[in-house]
């Protein structure tokens, strides 16, 4: 037992304070009660002053502390991996690693039997899921490792248990997805600050992936358009992995579902794609190396508007083993005809190299060349662009306001009568545009979602240099324009996708003119570069730069027409064209097994308009022909979903119903993803020593050497057993009722005297 100080503030101000306190009592009060009798005035100079101390035990928070012990029996906790991946024979003698954790086990019996003497052991077999195992058995069959989360349901047990530590016997690697894919090093944090207990790793296996035999993989796919026209060429982008094939041939093709006779919820057979001369659909690759990855790009013409299966596949060697690696597939949308662009812009070369989206995908751009600088005015602009469904959008580049007034026929009124009536806008960086080329005086000035003033208009002869960055910046996504349809460059790793494009030489300086405007792109620093608006049934856009060609001339001219062509496409509102009231979509199309899906869906009027309070019914019907409900939420003026069940790989049909005020909207709308056939554990079975080190380490734990594992558990029964905890339990002195009572009694004894005295 003893005292435990805990001053409300630090000690100089506890001393200065108390010491006031008393000096104060001491001075004033006898002055004030001097004439009373001798006895009298001692009592309350007494009283006040205890009073007084009252007030300064409390500001020093004092308290006793009792240590108690607690002899009950301690735990150790054996944890060993019993996933698919365990089953692969890289122990000593070609042991497979569950059987190496058996036998290390057996060998160290002996040392067990010691150590239960003062402690329970506790075998636990797990993969995702944890499993007591009074006698761990050779079975290696978990579909998963889901490291993370068995350490936090460890944690979550072993609440108020008396756990002194934790083996864990595995390969080391994390498989898992979905809600199982917890970080393990995170769950290892949270492990040692709520318990204080190490966690000790022992690893089996080996990070070396094996050559012996042949195995032949396809990763990585990627379709540069999700949604793409008819009769357009698309490029389909994979890596072909090749182990043990030195000196083979092997053939990479693509497949295409043939729907012919299929409905709602059926699937169809892939079928060969022929050759022809505007597609690719084959190829025949040769390596000298035993082990390698070959990036591949192959293309297919989109013959027929629907919804199509495809597939990359490499054909399988007749000496191979594992299959269902050979295959990826993804989904395509083929949409009915295109849309038009009227484009307006001086000669540069971002003008060029745009003009090229009219060979990669049905939208059609028509150029309007506006003569540069003190000659712009001269530009004659035909009117035939402005009139009604002429053109589904419009790009106004480095042009002044002034040259579409020249005419007389107030072309910019009309314009901003188009994007009314659902029209897109899309105004590029350049000297002459925004505020500077006189906008804000203009009916674009509500429309566009840039600050703007008219003082900012300059002469068509002026720059003024203070309006632009004038240095090399990274374009890159917001948070918010990371999970956008505008700003997706890669299914997965987009960020990384958008840091690896080339610098841009600099931008106009924009600002979003009210709260309520999306910011999309920003530089490194944060200053922005793409903003998004909606007014009326129209979309705009205004983008701060005009060197996005650069992409194209540095290697990523994909990169450069994707983000062109879905600029385009969600302006026009057809970036997942519908014409049914429901809509729903999945991005991306394919995904490994237990993934979490998402699903998006919403409701529309007939004019686009969206319909925010409908409500949702959202199924699934999975490849084993079970249907499984999936609760909708509500996320602004559409629906998301999450679907988590996605162990079985095929394809997986979504169907959403909905209702407003009582009434069916329309047909049920429907879509489909697929699960890749993966099996994550035997796909790569390599060990992560690495990741059992930093657990330890970050757990003040040891990494044991298999051969060590018998020396580990007898300096544990020697050095690292307590054999009692001390608990200890704290008695406050200042928080609670005894000292509040003391205090009110002092201080109503006090003032009863005084009241008997006259002096109240």
């Amino acid at each position: 037992m003893r005292l435990v100080i805990e001053p409300v503030w630090s000690w100089p101000v506890i001393i200065v304070t108390a010491v006031t306190m008393i000096v104060l009592v001491l001075w004033t009060y006898p002055s004030r009660v001097e004439h009373l009798p001798p006895f009298s005035r001692r009592l309350l100079i007494f009283l006040r002053c205890c009073a007084a101390a009252i007030l300064i035990l409390a500001m020093l928070r004092p308290s006793i502390q009792v240590s108690e012990t607690d002899k009950q029996i301690l735990q150790l906790n054996i944890l060993t991996d019993r996933s698919k991946s365990m089953s692969t024979p890289d122990g000593p003698g070609d042991l497979t690693r569950r059987e190496y954790i058996l036998k290390i086990l057996s060998d160290n019996q002996e040392q067990f039997e010691l150590l239960k003497k003062d402690v329970d052991v506790q075998f636990i077999d797990f993969d995702s899921e944890l499993s007591t195992a009074k006698d761990p058995e050779n079975l290696a069959d978990g579909t998963s490792t889901a490291i993370g989360k068995v350490i936090d349901d460890i944690r979550e047990e072993a609440v108020g248990e008396r756990l002194i530590g934790m083996v864990m016997m595995s390969d080391g690697a994390q498989r898992a997805g979905g809600d199982d894919d917890v970080d393990p090093l995170s769950a290892s944090r949270r492990f040692v600050e709520q318990l204080r207990v190490p966690i000790h790793t022992l690893v089996v296996g080996t990070s070396e992936v094996s050559t012996a035999g042949i195995d032949l993989a396809v990763a990585d796919l990627q379709l540069d358009q999700s949604v793409t026209f008819e009769k357009k060429t698309v490029p389909v982008r994979f890596q072909l992995k090749l182990v043990g094939a030195a000196g083979k041939k092997v053939r990479v093709r693509l497949l295409i579902e043939d729907r012919n006779g299929k409905r709602q919820g059926e699937s169809g057979e892939l079928v060969e794609i022929p050759l022809s001369s505007e597609a690719r659909p084959f190829r025949d690759i040769e390596t000298n190396k035993n082990s390698v990855t070959v990036p591949v790009e192959l293309s297919f013409v989109a013959e027929q508007a629907g919804e199509y299966k495809i597939a990359a596949e490499v054909v399988p060697d007749p000496g191979e083993v594992k299959l269902n690696n050979n295959r990826l597939e993804t989904l395509i949308t083929v949409r009915k005809g295109g849309l038009k662009v009227a484009y307006f812009d001086v000669p540069r070369p971002e003008q060029k190299f745009l003009r090229r989206l009219n060979e990669t995908a049905k939208i059609q751009i028509d150029t309007q060349v506006i003569l540069p600088g003190k000659f712009a005015n001269q530009s004659k602009i035909d009117p035939d662009f402005f009139k009604k469904d002429q053109y589904d959008v419009y790009i106004i580049g480095d042009v002044p306001a002034s040259v579409f007034e020249n005419s007389g026929d107030d072309l910019l009124r009309q314009l901003a009568l188009r994007v009314h009536e659902g029209a897109g806008l899309l105004m590029t960086g350049g000297l002459h545009n925004f505020g500077a080329g006189g906008y804000a005086s203009t009916p674009l000035a509500l429309i566009l979602p840039v600050k703007m003033s008219p003082e900012d208009t300059i002469p068509l002869d002026q720059d003024r240099p203070e309006d632009h960055i004038n240095t090399a910046i990274q374009m890159v996504p917001t948070v918010d324009g990371d999970q956008r349809y505008i700003m997706t460059l890669a299914a997965s790793q987009n960020m990384e996708r958008w840091e690896e494009l080339p610098k841009l030489g600099g931008a106009t300086r924009i600002l979003p003119k009210s709260g309520a405007i999306e910011i999309l792109a920003e530089t490194k620093n944060e200053m922005p570069l793409l903003l998004a608006s909606e007014t009326g049934r129209g979309r705009v856009l205004a983008l701060a730069v005009d060197e996005t060609w650069k992409w194209h001339l540095h290697g990523f001219e994909a990169e450069h027409q994707r983000f062109w062509q879905q600029m385009i496409l969600w302006l026009a509102h057809k970036e997942y064209e519908s014409d049914q009231p429901l809509w729903a979509r999945v991005e991306p199309r394919n995904f490994s097994p237990l993934s979490k899906v998402p699903l998006e869906f919403g409701a529309q009027t007939e004019n686009g308009v969206p319909i925010p309070d409908a409500n949702f019914q959202v199924e699934v019907l999975t490849p084993t022909g079970e249907t499984l409900k999936v609760p909708p939420q509500r996320f602004g003026d559409h629906g998301l979903a999450d679907f988590t069940e996605t162990t079985e790989p095929g394809d997986y049909w979504v169907t959403v119903k909905g209702t407003h005020d009582g009434k069916t909207l329309g047909l049920p709308a429907s879509t489909r993803f697929v699960i890749d056939s993966r099996d994550i554990e035997m796909d790569n079975p390599a060990a992560d020593p690495g990741m059992m080190t930093e657990i330890a380490e970050t757990t003040s734990g040891q990494v044991i050497p298999p051969e060590n594992f018998g020396e580990f558990l007898e300096s544990l029964r020697q050095e690292g057993i307590p054999e009692e905890l001390k608990r200890y339990r704290r008695i406050n002195l200042w928080d609670g009722w005894p000292p509040l009572l003391i205090f009110i009694g002092l201080m109503s004894l006090e003032w009863t005297i005084r009241k008997s005295r006259g002096l109240v």
